[in-house]
């Protein structure tokens, strides 16, 4: 018996060193602080916030680029913020746009790679036989509106002015998709905006584009057509909502280069959309900022080169502080030992997408064991790879890479107490008695060396007024995954269109 209790005892002794080295490797771990703020305070809406984003612009001394600045829809200056907000609605809200935006980048992708086009373009109405009287009261009535919930209805958007005389608007910003296009009056189907639809026939500088002008715009067109030598177009969506029109040209006025100079950029092509249904919610249309020839990066090149790049403010603050979207050379920081490149790749079958590599992601401080194959791009099929995008608000992995992720981070936060999924998000914590918490850092790591090390608030979020936190990831059924908006925060991420190169640098929303 005594000689078993030896044993037993020498048994037990070795397993402990093993213990106590376990343990030692969990807190080896790198964490960081998340501080529990709450949601933002809706209650700090500006009095009139239609008529305040955008009026007052930026100061910068940008001698070398043109500076605009950015809302995110739900920040206090924003017209397109609901009366008596609620932060659970505006976070579902937010999750819906995003699953209407990523069944349409599924449908461009699957048609693309099957070497098909998003539609056939259907003649529409000529407006000229549209019976609308400018002068009347009822010229700016519009239709009411099936769906408002594709492309994301607008994450981020800025103001610009059309036309001469100038009329201002706001346009959303999007990275991906290509033509700016906007509402036109005479309208045969509009949807709702803040200011009076522009009308065309009050600008001295409108024009339509010839179907065969020397430009090549109309032949650029995904789908387009003719009316009597008038460059049609047309862009559909995933949720079977569309824009028809004109392609035009215009003066459109924004921003401010070196002495707050507000900046004129003629002859821009566009499309003077008359028939526009179930979009975007409130704003008169988009800024496209894809790699497309008709994209509005491209058309600066003249002038500002091809080179882009936007600082995202951290929506969860409250803060009224606008983001910032520079072109040009100035969209590149100097003078900067932390901003690290990435090379874009291309999709030949989705060329407008700003698409990189990514290697690999840490939890942690850990490398993450995910197969090389789960990020890849497939360049005979167009599918896969990982897309970096401003329209999306959460990053979407597909199913493969997301459960290896989420599980590592669990793994990491057994300390924090647990709470029921919210919506998409299956991942969340009862934070309510906390002021701070630590979680595992958070790295993804892209080929060149370009690294994101997310800070926690950028993936780890309050979804409801009462405490609830979730991981700010989403599994997609798709192949392909998305870097949302949401990680991207207080990042300077530039678009280097003349080097083939995305960067990103923290701390950077000047």
């Amino acid at each position: 018996m005594g000689n078993r209790r030896v044993r037993l005892s020498l048994i037990l002794l070795c397993f402990i060193p093993v213990l106590v080295e376990g343990r030692a490797r969990s807190k080896a771990k790198k964490f960081q602080t998340l501080q529990i703020n709450g949601p933002p305070d809706y209650s700090s809406r500006v009095a009139d916030a239609a008529t305040s984003a955008g009026r007052t612009q930026f100061q910068h001394d940008k001698s070398d680029g043109l500076v605009v600045e950015l809302w995110h829809r739900n920040s206090p200056n924003s017209p397109f913020l609901p009366k008596d907000a609620k932060h659970e609605d505006l976070v579902k809200q937010s999750l819906l746009w995003d699953k209407q935006r990523l069944a349409m980048f599924s449908d461009k992708i699957e048609m693309a790679s099957r070497g098909l086009t998003m539609n056939n373009l259907s003649v529409p109405q000529d407006p000229s036989s549209i019976n609308v009287d400018a002068s009347s009261d009822t010229a700016n009535v519009v239709s009411p509106v099936i769906s408002g919930l594709t492309l994301g209805s607008g994450e981020y958007f800025t103001r610009m002015e059309v036309g001469t005389p100038a009329e201002g608007t706001y346009l959303v910003v999007d990275t991906g998709s290509d033509l700016l296009w906007m509402q036109c009056n005479p309208c045969s189907h509009c949807y709702s905006q803040p200011d009076p639809i522009f009308n065309p026939m009050n600008s001295s500088t409108f024009d339509v584009v010839s179907c065969y002008s020397s430009s090549g715009w109309c032949q650029a067109l995904n789908v387009g057509g003719c009316i009597e030598d008038k460059c049609l177009y047309q862009v559909n969506y995933g949720d079977g909502s569309f824009t028809i029109g004109y392609l035009s040209s215009e003066t459109f006025t924004m921003g401010t280069t070196k002495g707050g100079d507000r900046v004129k950029i003629k002859n821009v092509p566009f499309g003077c959309g008359y028939d526009n249904e179930g979009l975007f919610a409130g704003a008169a249309g988009i800024l496209g900022l894809g790699k497309g020839s008709l994209s509005f990066p491209n058309q600066l090149e003249s002038r500002y080169s091809r080179r882009f790049s936007y600082c995202l403010t951290n929506r969860e603050s409250g803060d009224e502080k606008s983001s910032s979207l520079i072109f040009g050379d100035a969209a590149i920081p100097t003078g900067s030992s932390q901003i690290k490149y990435t090379p874009q790749l291309l999709n030949e079958k989705i060329p407008s997408f700003y698409y990189v590599r990514l290697t690999g992601i840490s939890v942690g401080g850990s490398l993450l064991e995910i197969p090389s194959e789960t990020f890849q791009l497939t360049p005979s099929t167009g599918k896969g790879g990982v897309i970096v995008d401003s329209g999306t608000s959460i990053t979407w992995f597909n199913s493969a890479g997301y459960n290896i992720v989420r599980d590592a981070f669990r793994d990491g936060t057994e300390s924090l107490p647990g709470t029921s999924p919210f919506d998409l998000f299956d991942t969340c914590y009862d934070l309510s008695n906390f002021t701070s918490v630590q979680v595992p850092t958070l790295t993804l790591h892209f080929e060149g060396g370009a690294e994101l090390e997310l800070p926690a608030k950028n993936y780890v979020i309050p979804v409801d007024e009462i405490g609830r936190y979730c991981l700010a990831f989403a599994p997609s059924s798709n192949n392909f995954s998305i870097i949302g908006n949401v990680q991207q925060q207080n990042f300077r991420v530039v678009f280097d269109n003349v080097e083939g190169r995305i960067g990103f640098e923290p701390d950077q929303c000047y």
